[in-house]
């Protein structure tokens, strides 16, 4: 049973919950992937040791069947094998990830916020990976292009250290006491990792991935149970938890209401591309006045992230409203993606950029494109 410390103390309204923590995470997220992308294009490392996957044209249009394919799994195991034994496992896999993963934030924060020091990235560990071999043909570790020593050395920072015992700390508070706020810092570490590290490319990949995931949604809440069954009964941080301050009359357990991180993800990654687009037009295009100046507001600096933001909250106002409304799970995408493409269009439309924003890409296709044009 989910523990709810604090519940009576501070209760928050579960509609403005959402809002803040799904909004502040893609925030945090979007500028995050703006920094290492400034980074880059000045030929400075990056601030983490992460690198950023630019998703393929084929990866976008299968996106939707690999997550179909990959929830369905989910809920042919739920139904034919014990739920303790699935939840236990899952539990397992997530926690080890989330430790990595907010042990990988926590150093990221860090080194974002504060000038460098030695303690941030001189070894303070070494250690060789164990079954590296049987581990790299299972999972893939080995990064493609990999040069340089063994990939099975590791070497861990006082900074690393630091954030993968807090990661602990959070593992051992999830798997005891099962606190939501413990699954949200897991949850909120997932997503934020993932709007960092995913570019979607362009806004054609953008617009053709949230339209896939929009058909996704809707079928899988309004035409099965099976995506309302895998949120309520897979006891994994693999959504954020907003409760409601009030108990079951029958089981006396405190009730919430779920978030997918697929929720979060998805758009997130979208406004983050929209951001990269407002730094594009500007410094690279030198629209609206070029480079933007301290003295200037945020929306005239921001104007497509900002409208996408703007978006995203509308469309999950609406969410929150029709979950209220009729007391039934809602596929959140259903209104979030015609929110955040709308307003891209919209604050294009509005600035007379739309052919920019139709053409933009990036990453390793755009660089191609580019390369056979100078040829």
């Amino acid at each position: 049973m989910m523990t709810t410390l604090g519940a009576e103390a501070f209760p928050v309204p579960v509609s403005l919950h959402m809002l803040i923590a799904s909004m502040s995470t893609i925030w945090l997220g979007s500028f995050g992937a703006l920094k290492s992308s400034v980074r880059k294009d000045a030929g400075k490392p990056a601030v983490a040791a992460e690198e950023v996957h630019h998703l393929t044209r084929r990866e976008v249009y299968m996106s939707p069947v690999l997550g179909s394919v990959l929830l369905f799994g989910l809920y042919i195991v739920y139904k034919l094998c014990p739920k303790y034994y699935v939840n236990l496992l899952v539990r397992a896999y997530f926690v080890v990830f989330g430790v990595l993963s907010v042990g990988d934030q926590v150093a990221y924060m860090v080194k974002s916020l504060c000038k460098p020091k030695p303690w941030h990235s001189e070894p303070l560990l070494q250690f060789k990976i164990p079954c590296y071999e049987l581990l790299d043909k299972t999972f893939g570790l080995t990064p493609e292009g990999f040069e340089g020593g063994d990939p099975a050395d590791m070497a861990m920072s006082p900074l690393e250290l630091v954030g993968y015992l807090f990661g602990t700390m959070v593992g051992v508070w999830y798997i005891g006491v099962n606190h939501w706020i413990a699954n949200n810092i897991f949850g909120v570490a997932f997503s934020l990792q993932a709007i960092r590290a995913l570019s979607i490319g362009s806004f054609f990949n953008g617009a053709i991935l949230l339209s896939g995931l929009f058909i996704y949604d809707i079928f899988w809440v309004f035409g099965t149970d099976v995506m309302v069954t895998v949120a309520k009964s897979f006891d994994a941080p693999i959504k954020l938890l907003f409760p409601r301050w009030t108990q079951d009359s029958e089981s006396g357990k405190w009730q919430s209401s779920i978030l997918g991180l697929g929720d979060i993800v998805m758009p997130g990654i979208f406004v983050a591309l929209m951001l990269r687009f407002d730094h594009y037009t500007r410094v690279k295009l030198g629209k609206r006045g070029g480079a933007p100046k301290d003295s200037e507001g945020f929306l005239n600096r921001y104007p497509y992230f900002t409208t996408t933001m703007v978006g995203y909250a509308l469309g999950l106002a609406t969410t929150i409203a029709i979950m209220t409304i009729f007391n039934a799970a809602q596929p959140a995408l259903l209104y979030l993606v015609p929110s955040c493409i709308g307003a891209a269009v919209l604050c294009a439309l509005r600035l007379g950029e739309f052919s920019e924003l139709w053409k933009y890409e990036e990453g390793e296709e755009a660089d191609e494109k580019a390369a056979k044009k100078t040829e």
